[in-house]
């Protein structure tokens, strides 16, 4: 009788796993995108791969401030178009900030959504801040079904 008992635990336990098991969520890397593959129920869903930007204008990051340095508005927004953000920078002057691709020539690799900011003191440009990054995932897949970003 205890073998019998024994047995029905040990199929209890096996069906258990089976179906825990079923339900994990796995991560899966496919070339330099990442892959969500989910197993539930016998649905299979997997993200869309994205593809590198293509850009119309691409800044190139030690140009940039040679360009900039002691031009005033009117140049820089003949430069740069109009900023996504204008701000006053403690009283001590002003900061314009832009989000566009860049150029790092010690990479060779182009930064979609880097954060130029120029600081204008006397109405002069005095300084550039550039903050490279690469565009959110949102941004790409928006990219992906426009064919290009728009700077």
């Amino acid at each position: 009788m205890i073998s019998k008992n024994i047995r029905y635990l040990f199929c209890s336990i096996i069906l258990i796993l089976f179906f825990v098991s079923c339900s994990q969520i796995e991560y899966a890397r496919s070339g330099n995108n990442q892959a969500l593959v989910s197993e539930q129920n016998g649905n299979v869903q997997k993200s869309e791969p994205l593809e590198k930007p293509t850009y119309k204008v691409v800044f190139r990051k030690s140009n940039l401030e040679a360009l900039a340095i002691g031009r005033n508005r009117i140049e820089i927004q003949e430069l740069m178009g109009e900023p996504e953000g204008k701000s006053l920078d403690g009283g001590n002057g002003y900061l314009w900030d832009y989000r566009r691709p860049v150029l790092d020539e010690n990479t060779g690799e182009i930064y979609g959504w880097s954060l130029i900011s120029f600081k204008f003191l006397r109405g002069l440009c005095a300084y550039v801040n550039i903050r490279l990054e690469q565009p959110p995932p949102e941004i790409l897949q928006q990219q992906n079904s426009n064919g290009f970003l728009n700077f």
